[in-house]
């Protein structure tokens, strides 16, 4: 993947370079290619209780990309991911889904002409993020990442991403994201336990109090809103007008 945050893509450009990112399309992703990714994401974000839309599938794979190269100084899907319109996007996405429509990965479900609601790229098959991702490490890393986002607005997501991930923090538009910023993030100190120097007897006397205190702890009482929030179909309608921009 290139990662020259100061290279600038013409629509041309793009065009020309696209034969040869689609040509990867093939290649083999952990022992499993770009359309088996592609499926297992819209499986584990359905399993999750979650609408696999085009913008969210893209999003994740972003972010799973991000995850990947901070572990190898590689990406997942090899997309060139630049700065277009409001955010991260590759070229050869739609492509992508096409070769995994093609071989029965997943089926893409457009709204009606008249419709302006959003794509769905609903799984064809129940393809487990396991067989995409050997290391098992790298599995909870990627199930992690969908969980938190699966069944969240839309929009949530598309925040966190424009604003908050290192490639796109001092992107230019129309620029190749420079994935290594991710690199050099400030990390969180390592955490390691220390060995306690108290007798077992005074841990297992502490432990009982602690446990003992607990009992009387009263569970906080949660309030409903008031007055509820309201889901009715303006709202939903405002939600697809939305997707469907973004896609």
């Amino acid at each position: 993947m290139r990662t020259l945050a100061s290279t600038t893509f013409t629509p041309l450009q793009l065009g020309q370079g696209l034969a040869t990112e689609i040509s990867g399309l093939t290649n083999k992703t952990n022992g499993m290619g770009l359309t088996d990714l592609i499926g297992a994401v819209a499986s584990y974000i359905t399993e999750c209780g979650g609408a696999p839309t085009k913008t969210k599938v893209l999003k994740l794979l972003y972010l799973l990309d991000i995850e990947a190269f901070r572990r190898t100084q590689k990406t997942l899907t090899g997309f060139d991911w630049i700065f277009y319109l409001y955010g991260p996007w590759a070229a050869s996405y739609d492509d992508a889904l096409s070769a995994a429509a093609d071989t029965n990965k997943i089926r893409v479900a457009l709204p009606e002409p008249d419709n302006e609601g959003a794509t769905f790229i609903n799984p064809a098959q129940k393809l487990p993020l396991s067989a995409v991702f050997p290391n098992v490490v790298q599995e909870l890393t990627a199930k992690r990442i969908i969980e938190a986002w699966a069944s969240r607005p839309t929009v949530e997501l598309l925040d966190y991403v424009y604003f908050h991930t290192a490639p796109m923090r001092d992107a230019k538009r129309g620029a190749a994201l420079d994935f290594s910023t991710v690199i050099h993030e400030e990390k969180l100190p390592h955490y390691s336990g220390v060995n306690s120097k108290a007798e077992k007897k005074e841990v297992a006397q502490k432990r009982r109090q602690f446990l003992e205190g607990m009992k009387s702890v009263r569970k906080a009482q949660i309030m409903p809103l008031d007055p509820a929030p309201q889901y009715d179909e303006k709202y939903w309608s405002s939600v697809n007008k939305l997707e469907s921009e973004l896609d």
